[in-house]
């Protein structure tokens, strides 16, 4: 089974789980519901949900999570509600200390995304579709960019009815940023959502194959130069956005990195953000490095991808034995590139994890920690 996004993870859990039987309050209608979660005056701790209109909570503390949510969100609070007549299963999600999301499920006829719209404004909002599926009048999740007089910044999804699928879903989203989609979303949604526009998918690739591409497009050709100069480096035609204009001299030592020259950027792929570095010589590149800026789940697999594009993958060196990630070093060759090693660094927490990559386009290894191990010894 294909890996869903947390819209629908999520909202399916509400409509498999039992609702507490809580007593509601006065009921609202979903604009005035978004109207007080988005408030800038609004405390984002979880026991401000008890401030919503419409709304009553399991009691506090909110339930710590055996698995994470795929977005990160460990802590849920159960509750229900009632707006435009209907009765909705509802969850909020977060972190230990703050709410990120609010999750409604309706329980009877779909209100209808007209009425949603209606009822957006009528309590001061304007929302604007931001992201949508690439093929126009398909059943599946649509976000709006909710915009207002003292409001935060944030975002409804909307998840309509459909064959087999009777009730709708809701999520109220804090936060300057979309929320990201699971890697097998993204070539089924767009963010141009014009009326009679092409609606171009947010990736054609997993955001692991456009790593994947990005570490064998750096990889030097053995024709020409033995290493790339800074201006080769910015014809590559790899996804970064680099911050200067020209690399700066910086001890790097700290990161095991002997070159002094640096020159920093940024990059991203299907939502996933990195940090960009690049160091060398002031005449050569001999290293990029890149790190996550968060968490995504596990279970890609990235240099599988660059051995599926044609490059040799071969494991050299493990790093110390650590119980929440690994750091391991491999080896880049194929007839028509220049060898060159590549360190994976995967650290774990939960069922997610976080990435950092140190590409060696020079082919050179760090000294070798006394804690390191050889291929097929001691586990490696």
């Amino acid at each position: 089974m294909s890996p869903r996004s947390l819209t629908a993870r999520a909202l399916a859990a509400l409509t498999l789980l039992a609702a507490p039987q809580l007593p509601a309050q006065q009921p609202a209608d979903l604009g005035a519901i978004a109207k007080a979660f988005l408030a800038r005056s609004a405390s984002t701790d979880w026991d401000a949900l008890d401030q919503l209109p419409g709304f009553k909570w399991a009691p506090l503390p909110p339930t710590s999570l055996t698995n994470c949510l795929p977005n990160g969100d460990c802590f849920a609070r159960q509750g229900t509600a009632t707006a435009g007549g209907r009765q909705l299963a509802v969850m909020a999600t977060g972190a230990r200390t703050i709410v990120v999301n609010v999750l409604l499920r309706s329980q009877g006829a779909p209100l209808g995304e007209a009425a949603v719209m209606a009822s957006l404004k009528q309590a001061g909002l304007a929302p604007t579709i931001a992201r949508c599926p690439v093929k126009a009048g398909t059943p599946a999740t649509s976000w709006y960019r909710l915009t207002g007089t003292d409001v935060a910044p944030g975002f409804l999804s909307i998840q309509p009815a459909a064959p087999g699928r009777p009730t709708e879903g809701f999520v109220l989203t804090r936060g300057d940023d979309l929320p990201a989609l699971q890697p097998n979303q993204l070539a089924m949604y767009s963010e141009k959502c014009e009326p009679g526009a092409t609606r171009p998918a947010v990736a054609a690739m997993k955001p692991h194959e456009s790593i994947a591409a990005t570490v064998v497009a750096l990889l030097v050709p053995t024709t020409g130069a033995p290493l790339p100069d800074w201006t080769s480096l910015r014809a590559l035609p790899v996804e970064f956005t680099w911050l200067d204009d020209a690399p700066k001299q910086v001890d790097l030592s700290a990161l095991g990195d002997p070159n002094p020259m640096m020159l920093s950027g940024t990059a991203a792929w299907g939502g996933r953000k990195f940090s960009v570095m690049a160091t060398g010589t002031a005449a050569a590149v001999k290293s990029i490095h890149l790190s996550e800026q968060g968490l995504h789940p596990k279970g890609e697999h990235m240099l599988g991808v660059v051995f599926q594009k044609g490059i040799q993958v071969r494991k050299v060196r493990c790093g110390p034995v650590y119980t929440e990630s690994t750091n391991d070093w491999y080896t880049l060759t194929s007839p028509g590139t220049r060898p060159a090693n590549i360190r994976q660094s995967i650290r774990y927490d939960g069922n997610q994890v976080q990435d950092t990559y140190e590409l060696r386009l020079d082919g050179t290894l760090p000294p070798r920690d006394p804690r390191d191990r050889t291929p097929g010894v001691s586990g490696c």
